[in-house]
């Protein structure tokens, strides 16, 4: 199976920034959730350019910015200028005991629901 691969660019760098951004004012301010920040970031300070709101939007769409980061400081530590052209953030198991369910975020949808009382 052959794995194509692009150079790493300065909108991946942007990317992680972003990411990093986000964390840190989450630190300072919880009072959004990071994906919101993260959305926020890229709408507004970012305009689109590097990537769409909409694809950092939900748990999800963190994990897949969180995921892209890694790869691209992974590579960067092992002194490459390329990463794989696809990835895909690693599912978890969902955070409520006994639920074997598979997310993106700390609890699958079905206790998601739960949990808020629906």
């Amino acid at each position: 199976m052959t794995s194509e691969r692009r150079p790493i660019t300065r909108d991946d760098y942007e990317r992680v920034y972003a990411l990093l951004q986000a964390y840190r004012v989450r630190d300072l301010d919880s009072s959004e959730m990071t994906w919101e920040i993260l959305h926020r970031i890229h709408e507004h300070d970012l305009g689109g350019r590097v990537l769409a709101p909409e694809e950092v939007a939900g748990d999800e769409g963190l994990a897949r910015e969180s995921h892209h980061a890694a790869v691209v400081l992974e590579a960067l530590l092992h002194g490459k200028a390329t990463i794989p052209a696809v990835t895909r953030p690693p599912l978890g198991i969902c955070g409520t005991p006994g639920c074997p369910n598979s997310t993106h975020g700390a609890l699958c949808p079905s206790c998601e629901l739960k949990a808020g009382g629906s």
